[in-house]
């Protein structure tokens, strides 16, 4: 029952080989995280079916008396941490959508079009041209992009924050102290596009490019997907840059700039 116990709750430690007096296996387990999970469910399955053996090659006393009841108690245990997990996850989304739906984009009319789109900026210079988004009438902050000959689409921001890190990913450590979180629609007018993360580019009131977040599923994550005309594909876009007004490049299918405006998150 002890080594059982502790290779369910102690397992990636090594406690269970530990106890056993297999100190060199043991630390092996310790130092690799249990194998990374592999080698502790291994132990533990093999404590369950009654072939584990002490150091001197002994079996576990007391085991057919407790088999039963281990078995059970493991798998009410497993379906804790799945149901666990599947909740952690939902709120993990659930926070990000309130954050974002907490705070709307600032917006004045006139967003530039893809013939109004300043030149792309280079030797580390701030992209110039465009208009900060703000509340304002339908269509406010939206701008029409030709993402390739004769296809064209509608980028929408519909909102924004900047957060110092992102739910379900907090082992992420922002190198420009926070993420900049932007929730688009990208609908295609006439022919077809592709949306995706990638097609956008962020830049700080310094220049410096802020790096693309690629969002865990479940996130909400803009999908990668060929839009029809008359679809549409909304999700979230992250970028690890520094807080300020930035400016935001949009891509066409080729990587090439379409498009590009101003936006000041809260």
């Amino acid at each position: 029952m002890t080594t059982w116990i502790l290779s369910l709750l102690l397992g990636t430690f090594g406690a269970d080989r530990f106890y056993l007096g297999k100190i060199g296996s043991g630390v092996a387990k310790l130092l690799t995280a249990g194998g990374l999970g592999i080698w502790a469910i291994v132990d533990l399955i093999m404590t369950l079916t009654g072939n584990t053996r002490d150091k001197n090659g002994r079996p576990l006393e007391g085991y057919p008396e407790n088999k039963k009841k281990a078995w059970i108690i493991t798998g009410v245990v497993w379906l804790v941490s799945i149901i666990t997990g599947i909740l952690l996850t939902m709120m993990s989304m659930a926070m990000l959508g309130a954050a974002l739906d907490a705070r709307k984009v600032p917006a004045t009319p006139g967003l530039p079009s893809a013939s109004q789109a300043a030149p792309a900026p280079s030797n580390g210079s701030t992209p110039s041209g465009g208009a900060a988004p703000s509340a304002g009438a339908a269509g406010a902050n939206s701008l029409v992009a030709t993402v390739s000959e004769g296809n064209t689409a509608k980028i929408s921001v519909l909102d924004s924050i900047y957060t110092a890190e992102i739910p379900g990913m907090t082992y992420l450590q922002p190198k420009n102290g926070g993420f900049l979180a932007v929730k688009v629609s990208w609908e295609t007018l006439t022919g077809s596009s592709f949306s995706s993360p990638s097609n956008f580019k962020v830049y700080g009131a310094d220049g410096k490019e802020g790096e693309l977040v690629y969002l865990d599923d479940g996130l909400g994550a803009l999908p990668s997907d060929e839009v029809a005309a008359g679809d549409v594909r909304q999700g979230v876009i992250a970028f690890d840059v520094k807080k300020g007004p930035v400016q935001v490049v949009v891509n066409d299918d080729f990587g090439d700039k379409a498009a590009t405006f101003t936006l000041t998150p809260q």
